[in-house]
């Protein structure tokens, strides 16, 4: 019922091969996504290969794109991912954020025609290492496959545009702007489970709790729910319109056909002087949060430290049926081996 992840990572990276992605192509991808099962976040994991490949039939995903640059002026980068694996592009535009704040001070990095990127925080974390700030912002490009209701509304208009915000010290922010992942709905409806309360409305605007409510029609609810909607759907709106002019990929509406995201990735080294100060503050900062008294049963935890945790207990990925049987089914298809789930 589960897998070592390092043999994870060689039977997803032998499935892209055999879509004819590169060696180095599939090997990142497979990296990406089995890290995100290793972090807890398995709607971002290796269950997506399916739909990478339908993607790849399609001709919706060129799995030999590369990141190319439209503009630079400097601290602003345009660029273009070909609609290539977003997780390759997304990387590409990252260093290229990093190397350009460590040595200009500030970097802005727009890219449009980038495939699904998959997990926000791999990125900003890849920043927060390398001393840097960074703020990814992130939007569908105009597709038509929409996830959330706008506040106030009965159905969907919007997609749940995921932000992520990364500092040195392992803070890393990583929320889609929906009150959950559509990823999370879906795996929830795989497992005929339940969806907690304030997720989901049905396809005539009622609240569920039943995933297939969502399936059939319904919206995810922006970040504050019923209630507080307001603030979730008043970022939604900013960033698909920031995102829409950074890069000029387009804006939800449009009647596109295909997915792709678009994102803007904001990088800033703070310089010697203020990383040597950094350190310390942090580090008083950290213990006044954690020093607080915790509610029963639970723990006070930063930012990053909830897949961190995981990263560190994971000793094999257990995947559902519905995800075993799926990765069979796009392995035997073009030859190879599957291992033994």
């Amino acid at each position: 019922m589960s897998l070592d992840p390092q043999a994870l990572r060689t039977f997803v990276g032998e499935v892209l091969r055999a879509y004819d992605a590169p060696a180095t192509y599939a090997d990142r991808v497979a990296h990406a996504l089995v890290d995100a099962d290793l972090c807890g976040h398995s709607s971002h994991g290796v269950r997506q290969i399916p739909f990478y490949v339908e993607q790849i039939l399609r001709r919706e995903l060129d799995v030999h794109a590369d990141l190319t640059t439209v503009d630079d002026r400097g601290s602003f980068v345009l660029c273009d991912g070909g609609f290539g694996f977003g997780h390759v592009v997304a990387m590409e535009a990252t260093e290229l954020a990093v190397a350009r704040a460590s040595s200009v001070g500030a970097a802005v990095v727009a890219v449009r025609n980038a495939n699904h990127i998959g997990r926000l925080g791999e990125y900003t974390s890849f920043a927060g290492e390398r001393g840097c700030v960074a703020m990814l912002f992130v939007n569908n490009q105009g597709s038509v496959d929409q996830q959330v209701a706008p506040f106030g509304a009965a159905e969907r208009r919007l997609t749940n545009n995921p932000i992520s915000f990364a500092a040195p010290g392992g803070i890393v922010l990583d929320i889609a702007l929906s009150v959950a992942a559509e990823g999370r709905v879906h795996l929830a409806a795989e497992q005929g489970t339940p969806v907690p309360e304030g997720w989901i409305l049905d396809a005539r605007g009622a609240p569920s709790t039943d995933p297939r409510d969502y399936l059939a029609g319904g919206s995810l609810l922006p970040v504050g729910g019923v209630t507080g909607g307001y603030k979730g759907y008043g970022l939604i709106v900013a960033i698909e319109a920031i995102v829409g002019l950074l890069t000029g990929g387009g804006m939800v509406g449009r009647g596109w056909t295909g997915f792709s995201n678009a994102f803007v990735l904001v990088c800033v080294h703070p310089g010697t002087e203020a990383a040597e100060a950094y350190d310390e503050e942090f580090e008083r900062f950290t213990h006044w949060v954690k020093s607080a008294s915790p509610l029963p049963g639970r723990e006070i935890l930063l930012p990053g430290e909830p897949e961190a945790n995981a990263r560190a207990r994971t000793i094999e990925i257990e995947l559902p049926q519905s995800t075993r049987d799926a990765l069979t089914d796009v392995a035997r298809a073009r030859g190879v081996d599957v291992p033994s789930f």
